[in-house]
């Protein structure tokens, strides 16, 4: 596989990974949906997919750049 492919696809998995919680839930963040420790727990899902996605986009950039 090209070091382009390769980028791309590791990129567009960085940017599944950020929108698996919307994908999965069907909703964005809604604090009305829901209530006390659920509402941590989404939110830390949440972050922790962003960060997630992000260090896999940021992963591949480093790999293409070498």
């Amino acid at each position: 596989m090209s070091k382009n492919m390769n980028l791309l696809l590791q990129i567009v998995i960085g940017i599944i990974i950020m929108i698996a919680p919307i994908i999965i839930t069907g909703s964005m963040y809604d604090v009305t949906k829901s209530s006390g420790e659920l509402l941590a727990a989404e939110l830390i899902i949440r972050t922790l997919s962003l960060i997630t996605g992000l260090l896999v986009i940021s992963k591949a950039l480093h790999r293409y750049s070498q």
